[in-house]
C-alpha cells in the first residue's frame, strides 16, 4: 500500500470512530429518555390505580344507595296499593 491509501484508510477509520462515538452518545440519550418515560408510566399507572379504586368504591356505594332507594319505593307503592290508594295513616 502506498502512502495515499494509508491516509485514506486513516481518514475512514477516524470517521468510523466518530460515528461509533456519536452512536454511543445517542444510545445513552435514548436510554435516559426510556428510563424517564418508564418512571412517568409507573407514576401514571399508580395514579390511575387510585382513580380506579375510588371509582369502584363510589360505584358500589351508589349502587347500594340506589338499591335501598328502589326497595323503599317498592315498599311504599305496595303499601299504597294495599290501602286502596289511600294515604298511609
Amino acid at each position: 500500500m502506498d502512502k495515499e491509501e494509508l491516509m485514506l484508510l486513516g481518514k475512514i477509520d477516524g470517521k468510523i470512530d466518530g460515528i461509533r462515538e456519536h452512536l454511543g452518545r445517542q444510545d445513552s440519550r435514548m436510554d435516559a429518555i426510556e428510563k424517564r418515560n418508564e418512571a412517568r408510566h409507573e407514576a401514571l399507572d399508580a395514579r390511575l390505580r387510585k382513580v380506579e379504586q375510588k371509582a369502584a368504591i363510589n360505584g358500589a356505594l351508589s349502587g347500594g344507595a340506589m338499591s335501598i332507594g328502589i326497595a323503599l319505593i317498592v315498599e311504599g307503592v305496595k303499601t299504597w296499593f294495599a290501602n286502596g290508594g289511600a294515604p298511609h295513616p
